[in-house]
C-alpha cells in the first residue's frame, strides 16, 4: 500500500489516524485472502485526505456495486465480484466500528460486532455456533487447538468478560499490560464463538478494545503481519505436555508492541512453528 505511506508517515494527525484504521482493516481481511478493490482504494484516499465523509464512502460503494450488478455477465466474474464486494463492504464496516465512540466489553458487545460486520453477507451473523470446531494449523504442524464445545460457549464467554471487566491495570508497566491484553485476546479468539469469520471478528473486536483503552495504531503492522498475529494467538492457546510445549503470549506481545508502542521487534513466523507428531 505504497500510495498510503505518506499519510501515516508524514501526514497530519487525523490523516494518519484514519489511514491506519483503513490499513488495519485491510490487514484483518487478508487473513482470509480478501483484498480491497482498486475502486475502494481510490475512495479511501479521498476519505483519508478529508475530502469525503465515511457516509459518503458507503454511498459510493453502494452505487459502485449496484452498477456492477447490472453489468455482470459470466459466472466467474460473479464469483470474483462476490469476494471483492465482501472485502470492500467489511473493510468499510471495520473502519466505521473503529471510528465509533461506543464499545461494550461484554459477550453481547462481541456478538453485536459480529453482526455489524457480516449482516447481509452471511446468514446467522452474531449467532453462537451450534457445532464442534476443529482446524488444522500450519504453525502447529497441522494439528488443531482445542476449542470449547458449542454448548459451553456462552458460559465460557460470560466468565471471560466478567473476569476482564474486573481487571485493574493501574500501576502495571506497559509490558505487563500487553501481556494481559494478549492473554485476553487469545482466550477470546480460541472460543471460536461463531459459525464463520471468527478470526476477523476477534481481531476487530480486540483492536477496538485496545483503542477504547487509549492505545493508537502507530504503523501498518497489521497490514504487513496479520498472519503472524493469527499464528501467535494459536501458539498462545496450545498445550502439548508430551512435547513439553506450553502456551506463550510472547509472540503476541511482540506484535502488539510494534503496533501500539512502535517497537521494532523482529516478527518471524518460522520461530513459532511446532513440528507435528
Amino acid at each position: 500500500m505504497k500510495r498510503f505511506e505518506r499519510y501515516y508517515l508524514n501526514g497530519k494527525q487525523e490523516e494518519k489516524r484514519i489511514c491506519l484504521y483503513w490499513l488495519t482493516s485491510f490487514g484483518i481481511q487478508s487473513v482470509v485472502n480478501l483484498k480491497p478493490s482498486d475502486f475502494l482504494l481510490s475512495v479511501v484516499e479521498r476519505h483519508v485526505k478529508g475530502e469525503i465523509t465515511l457516509d459518503r464512502v458507503k454511498k459510493e460503494l453502494d452505487q459502485y456495486y449496484e452498477n456492477k450488478r447490472h453489468h455482470r455477465h459470466d459466472e466467474d466474474a460473479g464469483h470474483h465480484h462476490h469476494h471483492t464486494q465482501e472485502a470492500d463492504r467489511v473493510s468499510y464496516r471495520i473502519v466505521k466500528y473503529f471510528m465509533g465512540n461506543d464499545f461494550s466489553l461484554s459477550f453481547q458487545g462481541f456478538s453485536d460486532a459480529h453482526h455489524l460486520l457480516f449482516h447481509g453477507i452471511y446468514a446467522h451473523s452474531g449467532q453462537v455456533r451450534e457445532h464442534s470446531a476443529s482446524k488444522k494449523e500450519w504453525v502447529l504442524g497441522n494439528t488443531s487447538v482445542i476449542y470449547p464445545s458449542a454448548s459451553g460457549i456462552e458460559e465460557y464467554m460470560n466468565y471471560l468478560f466478567e473476569t476482564e471487566n474486573c481487571f485493574d491495570c493501574d500501576g502495571l508497566s506497559e509490558a505487563h499490560k500487553l501481556r494481559h491484553y494478549s492473554e485476553f485476546i487469545a482466550k477470546l479468539f480460541i472460543a471460536n464463538a461463531f459459525q464463520y469469520a471468527n478470526s476477523r471478528v476477534s481481531f476487530v473486536y480486540a483492536m477496538k478494545y485496545m483503542l477504547s483503552r487509549g492505545y493508537n495504531f502507530c504503523n501498518d503492522t497489521f497490514l504487513q503481519e496479520a498472519w503472524y498475529f493469527r499464528n501467535a494467538i494459536i501458539r498462545a492457546s496450545y498445550t502439548n505436555m508430551h512435547q513439553g510445549i506450553y502456551p506463550t503470549t510472547k509472540y503476541m506481545e511482540m506484535f502488539l508492541g510494534n503496533l501500539f508502542l512502535d517497537e521494532d521487534n523482529e516478527l518471524r513466523n518460522h520461530r513459532m512453528v511446532i513440528k507435528g507428531e
